[in-house]
């Protein structure tokens, strides 16, 4: 695949040789997993047991997408990055957002532009604001393929408490969360995006879920449009299938070139 489209002053940057590099697909492998990756509802981690996703393990156990008994859908991306730890990840969001070259070097393929609300670049170059705590009022405004054309996402990020996550599990049985309200696309689809990192069998493990039709409102998940019933079954696991490759393409790159960035670049904001 061609390399997305990026600024011409890009190319000054230190950390253009990873946009240049460009990424690995899915292995033949890991497109096998993402064709039988569809779940049922009785498999499903519905929204309102969403803690279960700091626990020790995995919820659901496999990658896939799941039918919600509202009529939403769970997209569950389970993604080996053995190499990451806590501190980079909660680096990284900081960071990444600040310029879209930074976005474009996660995918270089499907990483087309990024900007940031000003609330959210003031707290990325705060150095008073804690790491983990740098994202909480930050809104990216992205535009990315997740296997179509490219399409625009807004994804405000919140404190996970004010969102009903337990936060006394952070740094014990999970090293890494953020979580986000976004909207999807030109129907502005409401997601629930909610990432977690922790080692699982001793190799740490990024589990992202999408709750695609809800928001987390005053700490409660609530079903705003339920594709499921909307949306032809097709089109939903064309979606949903699109997003695990996506989800499998970016975190196995990012766990290629975060520990080099981190080291290159942490204190260059």
């Amino acid at each position: 695949m061609a390399l997305v489209p990026v600024a011409e002053d890009a190319k000054t940057k230190s950390f253009y040789k990873y946009y240049e590099q460009g990424i690995a697909s899915p292995t033949p492998e890991q497109m096998a997993m993402v064709d039988a990756s569809k779940g049922t509802v009785e498999e499903c981690l519905e929204i309102e047991d969403r803690n279960k996703l700091l626990e020790a393990g995995t919820y659901p156990e496999k990658l896939g997408f799941y039918p919600t008994k509202d009529g939403g859908l769970l997209i569950a991306g389970n993604i080996p990055m053995p190499d990451v730890t806590a501190d980079m990840l909660y680096w990284w969001w900081a960071w990444h957002g600040l310029e879209p070259i930074r976005y474009a070097i996660w995918d270089p393929e499907d990483h087309f532009g990024l900007e940031i609300n000003e609330e959210g670049r003031r707290l990325a170059l705060d150095p008073s604001v804690p790491m983990e705590e740098k994202t909480w009022g930050a809104t990216h405004y992205v535009k990315e393929s997740t296997g179509g054309p490219a399409t625009d996402i807004e994804i405000a990020f919140k404190n996970p408490g004010e969102m009903g996550f337990d936060m006394s599990k952070v740094g014990k049985t999970c090293d890494f969360l953020i979580c986000a309200n976004a909207l999807m696309g030109p129907m502005k689809v409401p997601v629930v995006m909610t990432e977690v990192a922790k080692k699982v069998d001793g190799i740490m493990t990024f589990q992202a879920r999408f709750w695609v039709g809800y928001h987390i409102i005053d700490g409660k998940g609530q079903c705003l449009a339920p594709v499921t019933k909307l949306i032809p079954e097709a089109e939903c696991e064309a979606i949903a299938k699109g997003l695990l490759c996506h989800n499998i393409k970016e975190f196995t790159n990012l766990n290629k070139i975060l520990p080099k960035v981190y080291a290159e670049e942490k204190s260059n904001w």
